[in-house]
């Protein structure tokens, strides 16, 4: 199978999308706070028309290049490329102030190459004993896997596990709009919509959660990067500096593949705990911080391990490794292949999947020897350029799955509200996965009751169902008994949720508020709306609308309570033409975008949508934001005619 994996992943089509792969990734990347999460999710709508294996190895492409991309711009101006080169710039950007930002790169291309097939070794050994596994399980074991993915990330939200179950039982929800699993009742919570009726798609879901929400941060950053450090020595000179630290390498290496094959850590920790661990056991420790080879090397080795680490859970077991893991998941759901044990036993897909994965390592680490100084040229593009190109891409992919103008309006809904939730400190990742795993769970409940004729005892009966069950609760309620434990010894200490909200009440703002209160209304018209269908059809609706309930209800008491001490918070529109925009007027500035499509067309509403970012900003003169929309109206219409899509000529009537 690993022989015939390999052969097909080299074939023409494949290898093709590989390198357009890592050059999107390497482009990502290298561009400040966007990272593989953004990456991956833009490309996402693009591989409808592709083979399984072929999408799945253009997004881990991406996603493998993303990561490396992060750190050119960690090491050349101190900014964290993505999340998971925080640790990057303490030894990076020193190296770079030197004179040796060519060799800082070198470190990086060829540490994140290491720690990146190092663990892809440990997924290719673990293949067949995974494969054994999957031949045991049933209906109720993968109906608590998938209580149990909702479960970890939820706990893995940075203290905020109550926020993190709210998000979760949300998008538990809204995934029961649109077709019933067990009847086939097309109609159901789609409230007289009809697009509606075959359900909320993924992708445009996941384009507005993560794309839609970071194009406006972008806007209301604004601004470019004035002066980046030159790249002057070779990139190749760095590589010595790993070889000749095999210590570190297995170390750090150790560090970032078991986080990685940690459900919902992701690379943000792999990185830091990796050059923390290698901070206290290396020799050169005085040196970390003021530019030293070790720190780089070990913060880069941890994060390549854990980004190829973090698909291990997510293809093997169906329980997303982290963001990228779940919108990869989302592919594979798309392509009507179940993440999972039972994808391990797709014949010989799952193999070539895995061979793109380490061809995919060895393309960047090509690529970043050859290409690595041109692509550090990519930072100096300004904000005001391209955050509107973004947003059009956004919604030609929205819009690209159904051929449906509607779903570009569902993009902006999806992308404000996790704009707002993201400000509130709500992880959105965890209503993604909701979104994502929802049929799955919903489905095997119901195989399950229907294989125990009805009894929930099956839940409880079968070992492996049990055992995931019980990893979730201890995840869950594990830090409190803890903290019960200490307090009952007179040791201080606050439990991770409790630290959270003691730290968030002094800053509560009506927003929380506002966005519980909107949480129970949809939670509550899904109840009472459920009234309405038969006992089977409403049972999996019901259990989650009435779970989510109970915990927005006790969210809400909690905000309630510090109500006296909180302050409200109020954010105006700013000023135009101030070289950035401000939430109201991107958001504006969206809509309008949706309502043009219907008169103008695509096209063109893509080129006066662009021009009229630039202008906003005040940065360009008329000239050079016509130049602009018309080179991504150009843009549009090439990629269109590319994947034979046909898009709105609009009330004018225009086709191109």
């Amino acid at each position: 199978m690993w022989f015939e994996g390999f052969l097909n992943a080299i074939s023409g089509t494949n290898l093709i999308w590989l390198l357009i792969g890592t050059g999107i990734g390497l482009i990502v990347g290298a561009l400040p706070a966007l990272g593989a999460n953004f990456g991956v999710a833009l490309m996402l709508p693009f591989t409808f028309g592709m083979d399984p294996a072929t999408a799945i190895i253009f997004l881990c492409a991406i996603h493998a290049a993303c990561n490396y991309g992060d750190s050119i711009a960690s090491i050349l101006l101190n900014t964290p490329g993505g999340p998971g080169t925080v640790a990057t710039c303490w030894d990076g950007y020193p190296m770079a102030r030197q004179g040796k930002a060519g060799k800082a790169l070198g470190i990086a291309t060829l540490s994140s190459f290491i720690g990146g097939v190092g663990t892809w070794l440990f997924l290719a050994l673990m293949v067949g004993p995974v494969t054994k596994l999957a031949l045991s399980i049933g209906a109720p074991e993968y109906f608590a896997l998938g209580v149990m993915a909702l479960g970890l990330i939820s706990v893995a939200s940075r203290g905020e596990t109550m926020k993190g179950l709210i998000m979760a039982c949300f998008g538990l929800v809204l995934s029961t709009v649109g077709q019933d699993e067990v009847t086939g009742l097309t109609y159901r919570f789609a409230f007289g919509v009809p697009s509606l009726e075959a359900g909320i798609p993924i992708v445009v879901s996941t384009l507005g959660v993560f794309a839609i929400s970071q194009a406006i941060v972008l806007m209301e950053e604004g601004g470019t990067v004035a002066k980046v450090m030159q790249v002057k020595d070779s990139v190749l000179s760095g590589f010595p500096e790993v070889v000749k630290r095999p210590l570190t390498v297995l170390r750090s290496g150790a560090v970032g593949w078991f986080i990685g094959i940690l459900p919902a850590m992701g690379v943000s920790l792999a990185g830091i705990a990796s050059y923390l661990v290698e901070k206290k056991y290396s020799k050169e420790s005085s040196r970390f911080g003021r530019g030293a080879p070790a720190g780089l090397v070990a913060a880069e080795v941890g994060k390549g391990a854990c980004v190829v680490g973090d698909l291990i859970p997510s293809f093997a077991l169906g329980v997303p490794g982290s963001v990228t893991g779940a919108i990869l998941m989302a592919a594979l759901i798309i392509k009507g292949i179940e993440p999972g044990p039972r994808f391990l036993l797709a014949g010989s897909l799952p193999y070539t999947i895995f061979a793109g994965l380490v061809l995919a390592q060895a393309t960047f680490l090509i690529s970043g020897v050859i290409l690595a100084r041109w692509f550090s040229r990519i930072i100096y593009v300004p904000n005001y350029i391209i955050a509107p190109t973004i947003v059009v891409l956004i919604f030609l992919g929205a819009f690209a799955e159904r051929n449906n103008e509607f779903d570009i309006w569902l993009a902006l809904a999806f992308g404000v509200f996790a704009y707002a939730l993201g400000k509130l400190g709500y992880p959105v990742v965890c209503l993604v996965l909701g979104l994502i795993l929802g049929p799955l769970v919903e489905a095997n409940f119901h195989r399950s009751l229907g294989i125990s004729y009805g009894s929930y005892d099956i839940f409880f009966t079968r070992p492996i169902a049990v055992i995931f069950l019980a990893v979730t609760l201890l995840f869950l309620f594990g830090p409190y008994l803890a903290e019960f434990v200490r307090s009952r010894w007179g040791a201080a200490g606050t439990p991770g949720e409790t630290a959270s909200a003691g730290a968030g009440d002094q800053q509560l703002c009506k927003g929380e508020l506002i966005a519980l209160a909107f949480m129970a209304v949809i939670l509550a018209v899904f109840l009472i709306t459920a009234r309405g269908y038969g006992s089977q059809v409403r049972m999996f609706p019901d259990l989650v609308s009435a779970t989510g309930m109970a915990l927005v209800a006790y969210r809400i008491l909690g905000v309630l309570r510090c109500l006296g001490t909180a302050r409200w918070k109020f954010t105006r529109p700013g000023l135009l033409f101030s070289g950035s925009l401000t939430w109201h007027w991107s958001v504006s500035a969206m809509a309008v975008f949706a309502v043009l499509v219907n008169i103008l067309g695509f096209v063109l509403t893509s080129a006066v949508f662009t021009g009229g970012i630039i202008l906003l900003t005040g940065r360009q003169k008329l000239k050079h934001a016509v130049l602009a929309g018309f080179l991504v109206a150009l843009s549009v219409l090439l990629m269109a005619k590319a994947v034979h899509l046909i898009l709105p000529a609009g009330l004018i009537g225009i086709r191109f």
